[in-house]
């Protein structure tokens, strides 16, 4: 018997089968439903709940004092596939065996949802968009987080571990130079790392999106990348690299996803698994065989045409 039910019917199996990402009150029934599993208890439910109502608001321009989000890449959408992998990746070390505090899982669910709040703009900052923030978007999600965290009373260790799980999503922070709260905290930071990593290259509009995201590495002055066509070729070099991150400087907390799939919905297949090597091996096919029309071959949820 499965915690979750769905269409099983539903050809591909895939994580959108599983929570639709543009459905937020759908996603937010199965983030309740993973704490539940994970043993939080009704006040840590509500609070994350607030939270999450209130980064969504954040997000969509109903937060006092801020602007609304204009990162096409990194969205809401985003939030929610880091957040729920997040949870999901606990959940499969809890049923492999591992034991934690509570405390902690409700800290990196929520890390999870602020972890990119530092895209969206201040009222009073006058940038056209969010995206110039890029370089400094993880040290300004910090600071949102311990904002919003000490104005409602929670407790300044609280404050400093979820702000050390939010730091290790920053690719250019090295692991060795934090000095985690405790070995469990460290460990809660390569869950939120892993899943900011899995749950976006998983995404089924992952490579769509990676237009998008060319366009605020241009506004956030990165300078990876000499154009679109550059960034869709290097991002299967930069699959390589994400994976040996997740394997050795993350030691493969997400491993084990295949027993929360199994256990909680009857699948035998990780599917984000299935949705990365399915992301990377369609990259490989349309940039080999229409590497001068690739546009042709992003056709989902019709983002090209946004552009």
């Amino acid at each position: 018997m499965s915690d979750f039910t769905f269409d099983k019917s539903v050809f591909p199996l895939q994580l959108a089968t599983l929570a639709n990402t543009h459905n937020v009150k759908e996603c937010r029934v199965v983030f309740h439903r993973l704490m539940q599993l994970e043993g939080l208890d009704d006040t840590q439910i509500s609070k994350a709940l607030d939270i999450f109502d209130d980064v969504h608001n954040l997000y969509i321009g109903k937060f006092k004092g801020y602007k609304s989000c204009n990162t096409e890449y990194h969205d809401f959408r985003h939030v929610i596939d880091v957040t729920l992998a997040s949870l999901r990746i606990a959940d499969s070390l809890m049923l492999k065996g591992e034991t934690f505090n509570k405390n902690n899982i409700f800290l990196v669910g929520i890390a999870a949802v602020f972890h990119d709040t530092g895209y969206i703009p201040e009222i009073t900052d006058s940038v056209e968009n969010g995206a110039v923030y890029t370089k400094t978007h993880v040290a300004r999600s910090m600071v949102f987080a311990e904002k919003y965290m000490s104005e409602r009373g929670y407790s300044k260790d609280d404050i400093e571990k979820t702000k050390q799980m939010i730091l290790l999503t920053d690719l250019s922070v090295k692991l060795a130079d934090i000095k985690f709260f405790d070995a469990e905290t460290e460990r809660f930071a390569k869950i939120l790392a892993s899943a900011d990593l899995i749950g976006q290259m998983a995404d089924r509009i992952y490579l769509e999106k990676l237009l998008f995201l060319y366009r605020e590495f241009e506004m956030g002055n990165i300078p990876f990348y000499s154009s679109e066509a550059d960034l869709l070729t290097k991002t299967i070099g930069f699959f390589k690299m994400m994976e040996n991150r997740l394997t050795n400087d993350l030691d493969g907390v997400n491993a084990h996803l295949l027993l929360h799939f199994q256990k909680r919905y009857d699948i035998n297949e990780d599917l984000y698994r299935k949705g990365m090597d399915g992301n990377l091996a369609y990259l490989a096919k349309i940039l080999n065989e229409h590497p001068d029309s690739y546009r042709d071959f992003l056709r989902r949820d019709n983002i090209v045409e946004k552009l």
